[in-house]
């Protein structure tokens, strides 16, 4: 017969191993600092093309791409798209090691179902841009120019030919100043282009006055380049609209753009 004793230690030993092998999806978000910083976790609802929501609330943001904020052409199909690649099912996510968030709490990662990655379908159908910033979103920047440019080639999403867009976020130069930090769709005449060590600046505005400083980083350059396009000649005296939040620096309104989707030529 098996005494009370013994058999209190054999129910504590049970309830020490099931504690030590916990269910995968009820593992709490491993700190990406780690070595450990592959996760996989359920998708439970899709932000906007580029970021989510995983179990447990917390916010991931791919890495190295960039896809269309609300009002600007092409966001609800760039958002559509990423519901239909993860919504609902169990991700494998890639932390950054370096930087594993952003100033807004998000993750970044890399996000795969099975062998597919996310980023590349969203490329290859032309509802992304590369976005190069360091340090891990320039770990891939070469390999994703490559989707860019075949997406670019078959003119595809972003690279397609739209029709003029007009809507309340559709404003001349000119007020730029009175929608910082705002997502807005600016037309003006790109009057001056010039170029420094780390950018190129286009100076727009309405009615020969500047009010709107379009800024490039050298980084960039080359998604200009893959679609025939030398952002120092081409938008020169040109009427164009820029799409992309306006920040405010040294007092004059700003958009930085990433890529020839975010400027027109009308």
């Amino acid at each position: 017969m098996v005494s009370p004793c013994l058999k209190n230690l054999f129910f504590v030993a049970f309830i020490l191993i099931l504690n030590a092998s916990p269910a995968q999806t009820s593992q709490p978000f491993q700190n990406p600092d780690d070595r450990s910083y592959v996760q996989f976790r359920r998708v439970v609802s899709v932000i906007d093309g580029d970021t989510i929501i995983i179990e447990g609330g917390k916010k991931v943001r791919y890495l190295g791409i960039d896809t269309p904020e609300i009002g600007q052409p092409f966001y609800e199909e760039a958002k559509n798209k990423n519901k239909e690649l993860v919504m609902g099912k169990t991700v494998r996510l890639e932390v950054c090691k370096a930087e594993s968030r952003d100033k807004y709490g998000r993750f970044l990662a890399y996000v795969y179902i099975d062998k597919t990655m996310t980023t590349i379908e969203l490329l290859k159908n032309g509802y992304a841009r590369i976005l190069t910033i360091p340090p891990c979103g320039i770990e891939k920047a070469e390999e994703f120019r490559q989707y860019q440019k075949e997406a670019m080639k078959k003119r595809a999403g972003l690279w397609g030919a739209r029709e003029r867009i007009i809507t309340k976020d559709f404003i001349p130069a000119s007020d730029a100043g009175r929608f910082i930090d705002e997502r807005k769709a600016v037309y003006g005449k790109a009057f001056n282009i010039y170029e420094v060590r780390k950018a190129i600046f286009l100076k727009v505005g309405n009615a020969g006055k500047t009010t709107l400083r379009v800024v490039i980083f050298k980084q960039d350059k080359k998604n200009f380049e893959d679609n025939g396009i030398n952002p120092l000649t081409y938008y020169k005296g040109k009427d164009v609209v820029i799409y992309g939040k306006i920040k405010i620096y040294k007092g004059i309104p700003e958009i930085v753009i990433g890529g020839p989707s975010q400027i027109e030529v009308w």
